[in-house]
């Protein structure tokens, strides 16, 4: 799954995909970053990182992903604790910032 930030859009790629998670800026956008994840309800800015928003993403998913998504997902996250990369109150998930 991939959050794809572009000039005034942010949108969820892949979200049937739960083994990788990443935020995908264009070059364009990157000024524009903390206020399209803010007006978006996408998440925020954190150095170098995005936190990207739990409640956003089961958003960004509905009606677009498989049966087992809930269970992959809660994977994810489970995983994602375990290295750190969620929030102590579980509500963002920490993303890498690829330029394209």
């Amino acid at each position: 799954m991939h959050v794809r930030v572009s000039p005034g859009s942010v949108a969820l790629d892949e979200p049937d995909d739960c083994t990788t998670f990443k935020v995908l800026l264009s070059e364009e956008a990157e000024d524009a970053l903390p206020n399209l994840l803010e007006s978006t309800a996408a998440g925020k800015l954190d150095d170098q990182d995005v936190l990207v928003s739990v409640a956003w993403i089961k958003g960004e998913c509905a009606g677009r992903i498989g049966m087992g998504w809930n269970y992959r997902f809660a994977n994810m996250l489970v995983y994602a604790a375990g290295k750190g990369w969620l929030s102590d109150d579980g509500s963002h998930v920490r993303a890498h910032v690829e330029t394209y």
